[in-house]
């Protein structure tokens, strides 16, 4: 027990960052940068990483992430029911979709929906992405051909034997999960960017979406860029980045340092790529994030959040539409690749008429 300044008790618990997710819904906790519960696959010269997994999710969705060195591509494959989704995050990825393929860069975005057959392959010395996988729970397929891992990045070497070691895992995998593979699909070469690959489709259709060139709306400051909404994800969920600037904080919705927001019904993770973000969640000490940590808000949680540097950003995963959609309604279109100098205040009235819209309550 604590107490404040003048002799009260302080019932605010530190939420402090931990190195794996609790395993149990309805707490929200902070995973620390390249932590997580990390899992190697063999043969593969990578590393995954679960930062949320259906069980702190009730099976929403589940967010990882990855980091590894050049290797072949995973093979070719589709889920019935599981959407994928590919944010790189550092260096180069390849990503095929359907007939379509892409090599993504930092901020490149690929959405793959069920039904699409797919793969990914790791490019150069190391690049890093993130996904979430829509439902949660898919993520035990990692744990089931994978293996617990302590070390800084990732295996480079292992001399098994891919027929024994591995193969008879991806079968028994296929049997029990969500994946079909898809061995005779023929192979194809990367094509260049296209000039559609600056929008949202609006239906659940597969779609690359080349960085910082898609839909932006700016609402006192803060700049949200949409990367996939409900109208692609068959309302199940929304991601996209937020950049801000601590010069623009009193323009802000969250301006005044008793303004939260909660949403009753949608789930947040929020990963930090780029500055210092600060984090108030209700009964909680203030949490600072910097680059590569990530935070997850269950639903019916008060939050708030304010930039503590110059410029940051970071990308906000939602079960619904969320803060994404909220921040895109309330905003005005953006059309430079950067921050604005010159803001206007945001109007407090119009964010309490979109409420209900949003599933979402001011306090």
């Amino acid at each position: 027990m604590e107490f404040t300044t003048n002799g009260s008790v302080d019932h605010t618990q530190s939420l402090e960052p931990r190195q794996l997710p609790p395993g149990a819904p309805g707490k929200p906790y902070v995973i620390s940068s390249q932590d997580g519960e990390i899992i190697y696959i063999p043969l593969s010269k990578s590393a995954t990483r679960l930062l949320v997994t259906g069980k702190e999710s009730e099976n929403a969705f589940a967010m990882v992430a990855s980091g590894g060195s050049q290797s072949d591509p995973i093979g070719f494959h589709y889920h019935r029911e599981a959407h994928d989704v590919f944010l790189c995050l550092a260096g180069e990825v390849n990503v095929w979709a359907g007939d379509q393929c892409r090599i993504m860069t930092s901020g490149d975005f690929a959405s793959v929906p069920p039904g699409t057959i797919h793969q990914y392959q790791v490019l150069g010395p190391h690049s890093e992405f993130a996904g979430l996988i829509v439902p949660g729970g898919w993520e035990e397929f990692f744990r089931f051909i994978g293996e617990p891992y302590s070390g800084p990045m990732w295996p480079m070497q292992d001399e098994r034997n891919f027929f024994e070691v591995l193969l008879p895992r991806l079968k028994q995998a296929a049997e029990q999960f969500d994946m079909v593979p898809c061995p005779q699909h023929k192979q194809f070469e990367p094509q260049a960017w296209q000039s559609g690959d600056n929008r949202l489709p609006g239906i659940p259709e597969p779609y690359f979406l080349k960085n910082a060139t898609g839909p932006a709306y700016e609402v006192g400051g803060t700049v949200s860029r949409p990367l996939v909404t409900t109208a692609e994800s068959y309302g199940k969920f929304a991601i996209g980045s937020i950049e801000a600037s601590c010069q623009h904080q009193e323009a802000s919705i969250f301006a005044g340092k008793e303004k939260s927001i909660r949403f009753d019904a949608v789930h947040h993770a929020f990963m930090v790529t780029q500055g210092a973000v600060e984090f108030h969640l209700e009964s909680h000490t203030s949490s600072n994030l910097s680059a590569g940590d990530v935070i997850y808000v269950p639903k019916g949680t008060n939050f708030r959040f304010s930039t503590m540097s110059r410029f940051s950003k970071m990308y906000a995963f939602a079960n619904g539409g969320g803060v994404v959609e909220l921040l895109s309604r309330l905003g005005q279109k953006h059309s430079l690749p950067i921050l604005s100098d010159n803001v206007s205040k945001v109007d407090h009235e119009v964010l309490v008429k979109l409420q209900q819209d949003h599933g979402c309550t001011l306090v």
